[in-house]
């Protein structure tokens, strides 16, 4: 492997336009679509873990519900091995560096139904997830 390939290996640094763009506040999707909330497709959440705890945990997760893996150093692919309503359920992770010890991990649907990924999201993904998902402390305030 050369330098070259190895510097397209390691996580995107995101700029000030893809954070706006992450900002559910700035979201201006639903000016042109039409899609409800219960059918989101994507899921976002920030960590201060490496990628590699956050892959580490995604394939535990692929592991404990039969689901195959790809991965890369800043994204993971989950495959279901049955096929549901509109085919096997795919869920895409991508992983953003905002700075070298701050991530947002974006999860997507790849393929399959929707809504066996928002119940693959609240009921397997979710959980697992929980440990290493950051809270900011105004969300999460400590008791006095």
């Amino acid at each position: 492997m050369n330098q070259s390939e190895l510097k397209v290996k390691q996580s995107e640094t995101l700029n000030a336009f893809h954070i706006i763009s992450l900002s559910e506040g700035f979201d201006l999707s639903p000016l042109f679509e039409e899609k409800k909330r219960e059918e989101k497709e994507e899921l976002r959440f920030a960590t201060t873990k490496p990628a590699s705890s956050v892959i580490s945990k995604l394939e535990d997760l692929a592991k404990s519900v039969k689901f195959s893996v790809r991965k890369s150093e800043s994204r993971v692919r989950l495959e279901g091995s049955e096929r549901g309503r509109k085919g096997k359920l795919s869920i895409e992770a991508e992983i953003f560096a905002m700075t070298p010890s701050f991530l947002v991990v974006e999860v997507k649907k790849d393929g399959g139904n929707t809504l066996e990924y928002n119940q693959f999201c609240s009921k397997e993904l979710r959980p697992a997830l929980k440990d290493i998902c950051w809270t900011s402390p105004a969300e999460n305030p400590t008791p006095a």
